[in-house]
């Protein structure tokens, strides 16, 4: 009995030293924020912009990077993942990008205790890699931004609504190509928005 111990307790500790020896496997995190460059424009706006909420549709709001592999499967990378949620990482981008571009006095976050007099907010429809059969493999995102007037003097307040998607060809499958990829794509969304808002913040009520 003792000898059928013994050799059970080898075994165990055998097994144990096996999985302590594996090597394990690769894991990373990642983040998107794209840098603005050029200088800013003129400001339109002598007020601020609170950057509000950004939502973002399921699968895509976890940090895990999705794969579109046809057009029902999507697979989720658990070994690459967003060192924050989504939701988080675009709205912290697009605040810093408008900061940056100087259309208003300047934009604050959501947590931050000022009255809001604009606020921009959105949704995320879309944040992927594209791997289906016949397309190009590409990241893609796709962004609807809400931007409304906080004065209170009309029911309707919503001032600009667009919809802004990219698709940013990607030259091979490695998490570091998806990840900059993704950037360059929300770069372009970024500055598209930007133009838009710049355009559209003369007719907005001071």
């Amino acid at each position: 009995m003792k000898m059928k111990i013994w050799i059970s307790a080898l075994l165990i500790q055998g097994l144990l030293a096996c999985a302590i020896q594996q090597p394990p496997i690769d894991s990373a995190q990642w983040r998107l924020m794209p840098e603005r460059a050029g200088t800013a424009k003129n400001t339109q706006i002598p007020y601020w912009l609170t950057q509000g909420t950004i939502s973002v549709t399921s699968p895509f709001d976890s940090k895990s990077f999705v794969y579109r592999l046809d057009d029902q499967k999507y697979e989720k990378d658990f070994y690459n993942n967003f060192i924050t949620l989504p939701s988080e990482m675009v709205a912290t981008a697009t605040r810093q990008w408008l900061n940056q571009a100087g259309i208003f006095q300047f934009a604050v976050g959501n947590s931050n205790t000022l009255m809001p007099v604009y606020l921009l907010q959105g949704t995320v429809d879309s944040m992927y890699t594209d791997f289906r059969a016949g397309q190009k493999p590409a990241a893609v995102i796709s962004i609807e931004y809400y931007l409304s007037s906080a004065d209170g003097k009309s029911k309707n307040n919503i001032l600009f609504r667009k919809k802004y998607q990219k698709r940013e060809p990607i030259s091979d499958n490695s998490a570091k190509t998806i990840a900059n990829a993704q950037q360059i794509a929300l770069a372009k969304i970024l500055a598209e928005l930007e133009e838009d808002l710049f355009l559209a913040s003369k007719s907005f009520p001071k």
